[in-house]
């Protein structure tokens, strides 16, 4: 479990309970696409593994049964997926979090989990660099369109001539 922290970047703890094992494992399935992993633990052992760690502020909500959730990578995707989930299975929100060194309350939490995920804010950001140069290119091909017709009817007036 000390393993599984010192590698975390971030750390989601969940209440689980009510869930099927089919539902348990669809869960984990998702959370191991999105390159974290969850465990469910004891509290007194989870107690002891944060002790001397960032996550030591996740020992104040180690109420009733947990799971934790650890993120290597990408910190909101997993978040995404656990709220999801939460919602779906009508099963309690994520009930605190450390994000990079930084506790989280679940209403905070829950503002980071309807954040864009990470392919959607790059796209907004080329759709927002490549809107200028779009309307750029209609617009002197509009000015082109202009100029050739233009000159077919002044041709076409000389030609009448």
């Amino acid at each position: 479990m000390r393993e599984s922290l010192g590698a975390a970047g971030s750390v989601y703890l969940t209440a689980f309970q009510g869930l099927t094992v089919s539902e348990a494992g669809e869960l984990r399935g998702r959370l191991i696409d999105a390159g974290s992993r969850m465990q469910v633990v004891k509290n007194r052992l989870l107690k002891i593994a944060i002790e001397d760690t960032e996550f030591k502020p996740l020992a104040d909500h180690l109420t009733g049964p947990n799971a934790v959730t650890y993120c290597t990578e990408d910190p909101i995707e997993p978040l995404k997926i656990l709220a999801e989930f939460a919602r779906r299975h009508d099963q309690p929100p994520v009930k605190a979090g450390v994000v990079e060194g930084r506790m989280l309350s679940p209403e905070e939490l829950d503002r980071l989990a309807r954040v864009p995920g990470r392919e959607q804010l790059m796209a907004e950001v080329v759709g927002s660099f490549a809107a200028p140069i779009t309307g750029l290119v209609y617009t002197l091909n509009a000015v082109l369109s202009e100029l050739v017709f233009t000159l077919e009817a002044v041709a076409d007036e000389r030609g009448g001539e």
